[in-house]
């Protein structure tokens, strides 16, 4: 695999030996789990617009979960990882899945990750609310 591996540790999937994997090659990140891909984030980068500070946005397109592990919180393992991997790396986000979207309405403490409207550009009418 090529990017880069993390290992998880914690109370739910992360306990069950799930590995957080980003594919930069094909613009995803992957939750893994033994050898079973079992949760995938896809994104795409958009260049730096000038706004910000001219940070590059991360659009978080879409995130799936395989249906047998629905319910393990595969899906929010795999979003706070993929945003605290943005944060270290100076971008913002633009959440059009409507999960990430959710999950970072419940978790306040991202939401300086979000690109102004002024970057959102061509999101507006997808789903958000012109953060």
């Amino acid at each position: 695999m090529i990017g880069m591996e993390h290992s998880s540790g914690g109370p739910s999937a992360e306990g069950q030996g799930v590995r957080l994997v980003h594919e930069a090659d094909r613009d995803r990140y992957e939750a893994v789990d033994g050898t079973e891909v079992v949760a995938v984030l896809y994104y795409a980068d958009e260049p730096p617009t000038g706004a910000e500070g001219g940070a590059t946005v991360r659009d978080l397109r879409s995130t799936i979960v395989a249906p047998e592990r629905n319910g393990e919180g595969l899906g929010s393992l795999l979003v706070r990882h993929v945003l605290d991997e943005a944060r270290a790396q100076g971008l913002k986000v633009r959440p059009t899945c409507w999960f990430v979207d959710g999950w970072i309405g419940r978790h306040p403490e991202y939401a300086d990750l979000l690109a102004s409207s002024t970057e959102q550009g061509s999101a507006e009418g997808h789903g958000g609310d012109g953060r």
